[in-house]
């Protein structure tokens, strides 16, 4: 197997030199093992595509444990005991609401299914989604309105959520460019509509959370995307918001 050193001392196994043999692996294991060793390098990143799953417990006995997973991933590591610090697995998931007022102090809301109550647009951003994309891509989803993003105007947590990791719930205003209802997620959507601000507010189905929130942000700026100088390369943002 193939090995890249990383600027931590530590060692990745290309996961694109992996053998599917159960045999091969393990003696190759063995040679990648006794390397780190000799070396004195510390974490070794090893990543399994789900095609090697078969591999998995080959690499358990051999003193590795799982780290993060995706659909069609699994990396595990293996570190000494007095190893240091190692990068954590995604610890958050971010969601996305829209704040939508109209000229007629309506705000536009939805009720999923099963529920009784309405509370505001929107939902989960998608891997290596922007905020800003993903309450925009959310709306339309939900009642077919395209919509423009013009600030974050409020931040929201809560731990645990789903899965034993945390959530970050971001709260964007956002500008209407049509207001005709057309829900496109129908498995997901009852129903969205556009209710006065007032009867969103005094409606006691709806969470109490949601009717604070829209009861005091109405006013709010809030957080705008910004872009500044210099801001590419490696260590590029994908989203900077400043204060208004």
């Amino acid at each position: 197997m193939e090995l890249k050193l990383d600027r931590f001392n530590g060692v990745l196994i290309d996961p694109d030199s992996i053998p599917d043999e159960k045999e091969v692996f393990l003696a190759e294991l063995a040679e990648v093992l006794d390397f780190v060793h000799k070396a004195d390098k510390k974490i070794i990143w090893l990543t399994l595509p789900i095609f090697k799953s078969h591999l998995i417990s080959i690499a358990t006995e051999s003193g590795f444990v799982f780290h993060n997973c995706l659909e069609n991933e699994l990396t595990l590591i293996r570190k000494p005991a007095c190893s240091g610090f190692v990068p954590f697995a995604p610890t958050h998931t971010i969601g996305a609401g829209a704040f939508i007022l109209n000229d007629k102090d309506e705000i536009l809301a939805v009720k999923e299914k099963g529920n009784n109550y309405f509370k505001l647009p929107g939902g989960h951003t998608e891997l290596g989604e922007s905020i800003e994309k993903a309450v925009v891509r959310e709306v339309f989803e939900e009642t077919g309105i395209e919509s423009t993003f013009e600030s974050i105007i409020a931040i929201a947590t809560k731990h645990p959520y789903q899965f034993g990791k945390s959530n970050v719930y971001f709260v964007c205003r956002m500008k209407a460019l049509n207001e005709n209802i057309c829900i496109h997620d129908s498995c997901e959507i009852e129903e969205a509509l556009w209710i006065l601000r007032k009867d969103f507010i005094a409606d006691e189905r709806n969470s109490i959370f949601n009717r604070q929130m829209v009861e005091l942000l109405s006013e709010k700026k809030g957080l705008s995307l910004v872009n500044l100088d210099g801001n590419f390369g490696p260590f590029k943002k994908q989203e900077i918001f400043f204060a208004s």
